[in-house]
């Protein structure tokens, strides 16, 4: 609990650039989006380039299928020649496929050896990898026409080489034009995001500006609503946070005119109570003094009396002064807690606190209240002045009888010659039956540790010897 909640350092891992986080993490938003934009871009080029190749292999197969049927059906409807040509028939049956572009004709025997071969038109040859990637896989077509000698075949082959050919020039026209209708898309997408972030980059550098100091930063509530909105929030929490600092500004001035004017009415007391009673009874004890010179034993008695009344002024002057110096605030001691963390970090706005107090404990007497409370403030005074720490962390709890406060500080200073207030602490704490622990471990922490008054009595303060009059003031 407390006014001032647990508020953690940036963590170097989250902001920083480290080679053992993934890659995708490191990257900013306008990286991000550019990376899915090259991702699309990719994604485009390949869907399109695998569409170009599936339709040159289609075009490709229906061309060859095409050729083949009509070169069975060219055999078929041609009539066999007269019996005094029989012989050359099966040559000059294949030397009519000369100059085909997809097809090629063999010509075998009864007893498979080849006899003749048509030539195929020649031209340019596509690369072999397109060759490979869009030729079919077609089976031969086998044949007997009517006038060929007994057991001769003519076998029809059908040759993609010349149709990949024509299928590679229109195949590099579309990859050229996927390309380019990629990369307009692509760079008109990358314009549009580049474009369409700079007004979160305008809003990053006023918030670095607004944690460097600068609460001046006011942004133009322009562009579309989206972002208008957003400058108009920004504007809105800086004027806010002008106005609290302007506040805690003010309230740092009260305070410290509320302690100036506390340090003079002291004085002013001091100066108009103490001062003339002082000066009484040192003319009460010089005139004493003449008297019992000069035998006027008689005017001793009302002498000593008007120094008896002088010194109690004296003690009821300085009791008030003292209860004022050291009343502890109202409430509990959650609220005392709360009212500490307020009061430094009006003080010291650069240190975080955070209190943490027992709901429980809000309940305890006033003297085991003040102890913790005086503790707690002498803590964290020390801390902070000496200690120079970004955190301190206060935090009150019950357990098996005992009440535990810790105040504890990530400072760097090392501990020093113990002073008048860590002799206080100790002695509030040692009258109540408590003690106090001093350990340092990534800063110091100071634990005070006091009987349950509700599970124990409350023990007597320890006297101390004094002058009574000490004692009483």
């Amino acid at each position: 609990m407390g006014y001032f909640p647990d508020r953690r350092r940036n963590n170097p891992f989250r902001t920083g650039f480290f080679s053992s986080r993934p890659f995708a993490t490191r990257l900013g938003l306008l990286g991000r989006l550019l990376l899915a934009l090259a991702a699309a871009a990719t994604i485009g080029f390949t869907a399109g380039s695998g569409l170009a190749a599936w339709q040159a292999t289609r075009s490709i197969r229906v061309e060859l299928a095409a050729a083949l049927a009509n070169a069975q059906a060219d055999i078929a409807a041609t009539p066999p020649p007269p019996a005094a040509s029989t012989a050359s028939w099966p040559a000059e049956l294949c030397d009519s496929f000369d100059g085909n572009r997809h097809i090629q004709a063999r010509i075998t025997d009864q007893a498979g050896r080849l006899r003749h071969r048509s030539q195929l038109a020649t031209g340019p040859r596509p690369p072999a990898w397109f060759l490979r990637a869009t030729a079919p896989a077609m089976a031969p077509i086998t044949l007997s026409p009517t006038g060929f000698p007994a057991g001769w075949q003519v076998h029809l082959q059908a040759d993609a080489t010349n149709e990949a050919a024509e299928r590679w020039g229109e195949f590099r026209v579309q990859i050229a034009t996927i390309t380019l209708v990629v990369l307009l898309i692509a760079g008109s997408c990358c314009v549009i995001v580049v474009r369409g972030l700079r007004p979160l980059a305008t809003l990053s550098q006023a918030y670095a500006r607004i944690a460097a100091g600068d609460e001046t930063v006011n942004l133009p509530e322009t562009g579309p609503a989206d972002i208008a909105g957003q400058a108009a929030s920004f504007n809105r929490m800086a004027r806010a946070l002008r106005t609290a600092t302007a506040q805690n500004r003010h309230l740092q001035d009260q305070l410290t005119r509320v302690a100036e004017e506390e340090r003079a009415e002291i004085a002013r007391d001091l100066h108009d109570e103490v001062g003339p009673l002082l000066f009484g009874i040192t003319t009460f004890a010089a005139t004493l003094a003449r008297s019992a010179t000069e035998g006027r034993h008689n005017a001793i008695p009302a002498q000593i009396s008007a120094i008896q009344d002088a010194t109690r002024s004296i003690q009821r002057t300085l009791r008030a002064i003292l209860k004022r110096l050291h009343t502890t605030p109202g409430g509990g001691l959650p609220e005392a807690l709360d009212g500490i963390a307020l009061f430094w970090n009006t003080i010291a706005p650069d240190i975080i606190f955070t209190v943490s107090c027992d709901p429980t404990l809000a309940t305890l007497d006033d003297v085991t209240r003040a102890a913790l409370f005086h503790v707690a403030q002498e803590a964290v005074c020390n801390a902070a002045r000496h200690g120079h720490p970004s955190h301190i962390a206060l935090k009150a709890t019950r357990n098996e009888g005992r009440i535990i406060l810790s105040i504890h500080d990530n400072g760097t200073t090392a501990i020093g010659t113990p002073g008048f207030g860590l002799a206080g602490m100790r002695r509030r704490l040692a009258d109540l039956g408590g003690h106090l622990v001093i350990t340092h471990d990534h800063g110091w922490t100071v634990t005070a540790t006091l009987p349950d008054p509700d599970t124990h009595p409350v023990p007597a303060p320890t006297p101390r010897t004094m002058a009574p009059e000490a004692h009483d003031a």
